[in-house]
């Protein structure tokens, strides 16, 4: 995969912080990144259960090639500068 460099302006054309932008853009990874995990569970366990729904063999696992995906960053910053991504500021401040 190729590396793709990021302008600042066009992350500042979204929001005037770069912490709210990586903040934002970190939180979608991680939603991103739970839900192939989760079905990669779902879909593991589909397979080796018999009809019972008991464990009919122990689960080995093949080596993964992780270069087929896409890395949950990249679709995260995708989606934030694409404009997919709805999100608030809190209203909570902290006076100290």
């Amino acid at each position: 995969m190729a590396i793709e460099a990021i302008s600042f302006k066009k992350l500042l054309k979204k929001t005037d912080d770069i912490y709210e932008a990586v903040l934002v853009s970190s939180k979608r990874a991680k939603q991103i990144l739970q839900d192939r995990v989760v079905k990669q569970m779902i879909d593991e366990n589909e397979e080796i259960l018999d009809d019972n729904g008991i464990f009919a063999e122990p689960v080995v696992r093949e080596n993964i090639d992780y270069d087929k995906e896409e890395k949950v960053t990249s679709i995260a910053l995708d989606e934030f500068l694409d404009g997919k991504i709805d999100w608030k500021k809190s209203d909570e401040s902290i006076d100290k």
